[in-house]
């Protein structure tokens, strides 16, 4: 037993000697410095690494599970944002094989510019309320639409030829008469650029030929087609504003004038009876003095009488 316990004690103090010579090398406690720091940096990545993988990824589109099923989860009134309004195009689908024939008649242009947008029909002149386009060639053509939208209306008319009429946003409509074909039907929704028939002739504008005539309207007002063409649809509000305050402007300034020649007229006759007046006035001072007169004579002819006596 005694000799165990020896070797035990001899083992355990083995041991104790191996550890003190440990921990007598130089290089033991900065190593274990280095081995302290190793794992505490990788704990901070690996923790990293996971919040990382916890976040969505850009691809990945995050919704509200209570919105879910809802069609209107910020209320029926909520307008909806585009990205960019549609820019309007020409309605023709080869702009270089086409040319201008017809202009619009521009209220405020030049006498010149004014007389080139007049349509001759039934022995009177009308103001042309679009643009009118027609191959160089003078042959027929595709007509396209300047935009997107509805068909409101696509009938034939005994004076315009097939008439097409489009709905677009924010009350825009785009009209297409003088058409010899009709590739669409009412009801149907166009995208920019479809066809919607062939270019002919009408009984309305016959100097112009085989044409497209095209209008853009703002409930109702025709706007110069020319001004929005490569514009977004937005521009035909602004531009159709404009033209009302300026068609208001020029009716009140048509008003003042009327104004004006009542009181020159209410003037001239007040200088004419103040005439009259003063012509009676006359009559009665010379009237006054032709009844004077006959009592100066009285007079005279007393003092000679009077002389003849004495």
């Amino acid at each position: 037993m005694r000799e165990e316990e020896n070797k035990r004690s001899s083992k355990s103090e083995e041991k104790s000697l191996n550890v003190k010579s440990l921990l007598r090398k130089r290089w033991l406690l900065p190593a274990l410095y280095l081995v302290a720091a190793a794992g505490v940096l990788s704990a901070v990545f690996i923790m990293q690494g996971q919040d990382e993988s916890a976040a969505p990824q850009d691809s990945v589109e995050v919704t509200d599970p209570s919105q879910a099923g809802n069609a209107f989860p910020y209320g029926e009134n909520a307008v909806q944002v585009t990205a960019s309004s549609e820019i309007i195009k020409m309605p023709v689908v080869n702009e270089e094989e086409t040319t201008v024939v017809g202009y619009f008649y521009d209220v405020n242009g030049t006498p010149e510019e004014q007389q080139e947008a007049l349509v001759y029909y039934n022995n009177t002149y009308f103001p042309n309320k679009g643009m009118d386009f027609a191959h160089t060639d003078g042959e027929s053509f595709d007509a396209a639409a300047a935009l997107s939208g509805t068909v409101v209306k696509a009938e034939k008319d005994s004076l315009l030829g097939y008439v097409v009429e489009i709905s677009h946003e924010n009350g825009v409509v785009t009209h297409y008469h003088s058409l010899e074909t009709v590739e669409v039907e009412e009801g149907a929704t166009v995208q920019q650029g479809d066809v919607l028939g062939r270019a002919g002739r009408n009984s309305y504008n016959t100097d112009a030929g085989i044409h497209i005539h095209f209008e853009i309207r703002q409930d109702g007002i025709a706007v110069n087609p020319n001004d929005v063409f490569q514009q977004p649809i937005d521009s035909v509000r602004d531009i159709a504003d404009e033209q009302d305050k300026e068609k208001s402007a020029d009716e009140q300034d048509k008003e003042k004038p009327a104004d004006e020649q009542d009181k020159e007229k209410s003037a001239d006759e007040q200088e004419k009876e103040k005439p009259a007046e003063d012509e009676g006035k006359e009559e009665n001072g010379a009237s006054d003095e032709e009844e004077i007169a006959p009592e100066e004579n009285n007079e005279e002819d007393k003092g000679q009488q009077q002389s003849e006596l004495g």
